[in-house]
């Protein structure tokens, strides 16, 4: 770069601009999802590359710029430890650390303007260092093209988003830099100028231009090329990186971890990683949000599927349906269920209110270290209410979601009635239900009320859907979709899987008792533990975890249930959310993953869904009954998580049903404790990435070397001496042993030789005149030479490469030729 004149110098640094803003302006563009280019880029790429041409201008401005920038790093940590301090440092590193999480999940968020132009010039040095490098100081136009074609095959495998605008920036700069690579290949040629680098840079603009605009005339298709089998490939390779690095990151940031998801599921908060139920699991302990409440066992739902296919629970085809916003628009579908248990209980008992058997209660929830859509409910609910009007969907399993994503200080509380679940006056008028329950009980009434026998006309049914007896109209519409819908099954449930299910219930008279034998029956004969082992996928789930496997967890568990009840023709669904753990603060649950959970619900008419726990460990705590039995569940420590043993343990120990203890919810930031830990993390990844870099560095100048020895026993001799010669005074130059102006091949040679001794270096069995001797045969003699002469050419370069290692010094070396590529 030194020895071309002014105007070729401008012209590398235009197209080092132009190739740093067109990558930086990709990665901008898709970081944040957004169509517009960013001013911040080019205002910080024009600068950071002037900044490194002083910098690496000569040895005299790198050292300089290595002693002032070291200085500016010092004053800067030590304003830091003593100015402002560690914790504040910390905290704010944790509060960028989780907006940049944000923003690499999709969720667009750049009010934070410092975070938003810290992370462009962060962007901007590290991409405009790599390319001046690969550009100006150690040029090489397939590593330019390697990190080129990462960002767009990294955003096409991945379907990120990806700016048109942006991406002609980058073709545009692309041809730029072909067209220069091609002119720098002429540069060895005696007909180059280099005087004419900027001429030719303003030539080659206009036709780089017309180049795309042609491009666009042509018809392209809306999909990719696809080639299946190389698809394949690539999507297996790609999903073993990702799953190893999102576990690295997972155990670095465990508790900065964010729960981020549109629609809650198991999965997204450790309870598996495919779309099949199964296999080992690791809750992390991610806080996602408080709840205070004054009943400890409340279960908070957030999706439901009724359909099971042998190996996993979905949709058929779920369809969001508009509640609008305000409370006059939902409530009734909201307290739906709720005014199915409250008019089946005055059914049942004549009663209006029986506080033996349910009462109205309340809670706060407030998320915290969450992102999603879901609202988390429990069963009976009657009343939704939010600080600001918000805008509310059902889907088909009546679990209702927010338009908008919610996060970090979104709260609202839920008003529902509490069913005692263990009462004994619970339990005698449940078991009174039983299916046609309300065929039967209309035709009672309408016998007793001989003025609406004609009911079934539109007009008198109308008349009377406006009576106070209205309900049992609707209850029995629903009926058949009820039964059709949840008491399905695949053709992969076994005959001894159905069998087993009549052999539980055959000597219970009502599905309530039928349901809690299959209930006891799971939670008393199969141990829990978090690593069972993955299941075969040639078998129904169920089947194997009743008759093989053996032990589960909660999704385990819950799939039987559903399955065995089905089997008997009980309509029951499966259901997934949180619950609150063992211990509490004046009223205040700190919920996080590991109490995501599955449960079950069974449908009774009069009654509507009624929750059921199946799960060994979490028994006592859904009936507030410290006296239920359940099966070994030592197999939990299996998951290599003491404190999530010591939870489990607490469920059964500590639960009292009901929190009297009052307060208000803590919203006061966790503070870290462990923050010299999160210095040494951030050091150490930092630290990592640069020793990954030197590390590519390092093979990618080895490969270099060795090709060009390759290509040098490859060729006739005559040319290999040529090839040979051109490296050799490579290596020399390291040494700043140069070729003096008027100088011949023949004084070069002696000159080095007195100065090097290669002879003496040697042991006599070469000299550099000898090497110099056949370089001048080969260049200026019409003379072919032998293999033998190549040969000691490369027998040379061995011994200068030990010579130059010794004489440098090993790190310098080192430096030389696996960092900066220069031998």
């Amino acid at each position: 770069m030194l020895r071309e004149n002014k105007p070729g110098i401008f012209a590398n640094l235009i197209l080092v601009i132009l190739m740093s803003a067109s990558i930086c302006q990709t990665l901008y563009t898709s970081l944040f999802m957004t169509n517009k280019l960013s001013s911040v880029v080019f205002i910080a790429v024009v600068p950071l590359t002037l900044l490194f041409f002083v910098m690496f201008k000569s040895k005299m401005t790198t050292i300089v710029s290595v002693i002032v920038i070291s200085v500016i790093l010092i004053l800067g940590l030590s304003y830091i430890l003593f100015k402002i301090g560690i914790e504040s440092t910390s905290n704010w590193i944790y509060n960028y650390s989780t907006w940049l999480i944000d923003v690499g999940n999709g969720y667009n968020d750049m009010s934070y303007q410092l975070y938003t132009n810290l992370t462009i010039i962060a962007l901007a040095f590290i991409i405009t260092l790599f390319v001046f490098v690969f550009s100006v100081k150690i040029y090489n136009f397939y590593v330019i093209c390697i990190l080129l074609l990462s960002v767009f095959f990294v955003q096409l495998q991945f379907n990120i988003f990806s700016s048109k605008i942006s991406f002609i920036l980058f073709i545009f700069s692309f041809l730029l830099y072909y067209f220069f690579d091609i002119l720098r290949r002429r540069s060895k040629e005696i007909t180059y100028d280099v005087g004419h680098k900027l001429k030719y840079l303003i030539y080659i603009i206009p036709v780089c231009a017309v180049v795309i605009a042609i491009s666009f005339l042509f018809p392209i298709k809306s999909n990719r090329i696809v080639l299946p089998w190389l698809d394949t490939k690539i999507d297996s390779a790609i999903k073993k990186v990702s799953e190893n690095v999102s576990e690295r990151i997972n155990a670095m940031f465990l508790d900065k971890d964010l729960a981020i998801f549109d629609y809650f599921s198991l999965k997204s908060t450790g309870f598996g990683k495919e779309d099949k139920l199964g296999g080992n699991i690791n809750p992390n302990k991610t806080h996602v949000m408080n709840v205070k409440s004054e009943y400890s066992n409340l279960y908070l739902k957030a999706t439901s599927k009724a359909f099971y296919d042998g190996h996993g629970w979905y949709d058929d085809d779920n369809q969001f349906k508009s509640l609008g916003n305000t409370l006059d628009t939902y409530s009734k579908q909201i307290n739906s269920d709720s005014n199915e248990f409250v008019s089946g209980n005055f059914m049942m008992t004549g009663l209006n209110k029986n506080d033996k058997i349910y009462t109205a209660a309340k809670a706060d929830i407030e998320y915290v270290n969450i992102k999603t859509k879901s609202l988390f409910i429990p069963v009976k609910l009657d009343l939704l209410t939010f600080k600001t009007p918000l805008s509310l969907f059902y889907d088909n399993e009546q679990m209702i979601s927010a338009s908008e994503i919610q996060s970090e200080n979104f709260d609202y509380t839920i008003e529902y009635n509490n069913i005692m679940l263990s009462s004994d006056e619970f339990k005698k008028s449940i078991q009174k239900s039983y299916k046609g329950y309300y065929t039967d009980y209309l035709e009672n009434y309408l016998s007793n009320h001989p003025e609406l026998s004609g009911y079934q006309s539109s007009e008198n049914k109308n008349n009377f859907s406006r009576s106070s007896s209205s309900v049992l109209f609707e209850f029995e519409d629903q009926m058949k979709n009820i039964y059709d819908r949840y008491t399905q099954l695949p053709e992969t449930v076994t005959p001894r899987v159905r069998q087993l299910a009549q052999d539980l219930t055959k000597d219970k008279g009502n599905s309530y008792d039928k349901a809690k034998a299959i209930e006891t029956y799971l939670s008393s004969n199969y141990p829990y533990t978090l690593k069972p082992g993955n299941p075969p996928r040639r078998k129904d789930f169920v089947d194997y975890f009743l008759f093989e496997g053996k032990k589960g967890y909660c999704t385990y568990y819950a799939s039987a249930m559903t399955v065995l009840l089905r089997c008997i023709d009980i309509p029951t669904r499966y259901v997934e959310g949180y619950i609150l753990p063992p211990d509490h603060t004046n009223g205040v649950f700190k919920v996080t993953n590991q109490q995501a959970h599955a449960w079950v619900e069974v449908y009774f008419e009069g009654f509507g869904w009624i929750p059921f726990e199946p799960t060994a460990p979490f028994v006592a705590n859904m009936y507030n009954d410290k006296n239920i039995s359940e099966s070994d569940s030592s197999g939990v420590t299996n998951s290599g998580s003491e404190d999530y043993l010591d939870m489990i343990n607490r469920y059964s120990d500590n639960n009292t049903g009901i929190v009297n203890d009052s307060g208000d919810i803590d919203t006061t930031p966790v503070k870290k404790t462990n923050t010299p830990l999160l210095v040494i993390i951030i050091i150490s990844s930092i630290i990592g990435v640069i020793l990954l870099a030197f590390g590519i560095l390092a093979i990618i100048n080895m490969f270099r070397y060795y090709i060009t020895l390759r290509r040098i026993r490859k060729v006739d001799p005559n040319r290999a001496v040529l090839m040979a010669y051109t490296y050799i005074l490579k290596v020399l130059r390291v040494q700043n042993i140069l070729i003096n102006a008027g100088e011949t091949p023949s004084q070069f040679g002696i000159r080095v030789e007195k100065t090097l001794d290669f002879n003496g270096y040697s042991f006599n069995k070469t000299s550099f005149t000898k090497i110099t001797n056949h370089y001048v045969n080969a260049r200026y003699s019409i003379a072919t030479l032998l293999k033998n002469d190549q040969q000691e050419m490369l027998d040379f370069i061995t011994i200068l490469l030990q010579l130059t290692n010794d004489k440098m010094g090993k790190i310098k070396f080192a430096i030389s030729r696996y960092v900066l590529g220069k031998i």
